[in-house]
């Protein structure tokens, strides 16, 4: 059996992840300090700026192969706008809003929970209230559009460059907690 020689370990105050015999105390996360939040989005924000190149390279072949690049297209996407909603999550949670925040919740869920509304316990209301926010055809179970710039949901345009932009943005949030907390000692 190999072993395992790298490990991410996190821990609430208090509580030593060495010492595996003392319980895990519960505590909401907004009472953790924000380097911890966002050393938590980090893979999340790293993972966001893979997706959009792997989004990209499906989307310039859709010409070519058009039905399997469609569908590389929307894992891509469906991956890419998780990673952007973990990553709005600890920003929000930390004090730190961007006009976006809310739109990439809406095309989340809409790529990952209206296509199988058969399967979805999400109350009609709310499916009713973001299909108003996309601007979705109300015939459409899904309405999502690709190309290698834009990405559009409904009748709402993303452009691949507004989310370079907003990862950009929270990029810069992300290191100027860390080096506050690294000024204060509370980071090596």
């Amino acid at each position: 059996m190999t072993k395992l020689h790298y490990w991410i370990k996190v821990s609430k105050r208090g509580f030593n992840v060495m010492d595996l015999s003392q319980e895990r105390k519960s505590a909401p996360i907004s009472d953790s300090p924000p380097h911890l939040g966002y050393a938590l989005a980090l893979p999340y924000l790293n993972g966001a700026r893979t997706q959009v190149k792997r989004y990209q390279i499906a989307a310039s072949t859709l010409k070519e192969r058009s039905p399997r690049s469609v569908i590389e297209c929307m894992h891509e996407l469906s991956t890419l706008f998780e990673d952007l909603c973990t990553i709005s999550k600890y920003a929000e949670k930390y004090g730190n809003t961007h006009k976006l925040h809310k739109l990439w919740f809406d095309i989340r869920n809409h790529i990952r929970h209206d296509i199988r509304e058969e399967l979805d316990d999400e109350s009609d209301t709310r499916k009713n209230e973001r299909a108003t926010r996309l601007e979705l055809d109300p015939k459409l179970q899904a309405n999502i559009g690709f190309s290698l710039d834009l990405i559009q949901v409904g009748e709402t345009e993303i452009k691949i460059s507004e989310i370079v932009e907003y990862l950009d943005w929270a990029d810069k949030v992300i290191v100027k907690v860390m080096k506050e907390a690294k000024d204060k000692g509370q980071i090596n």
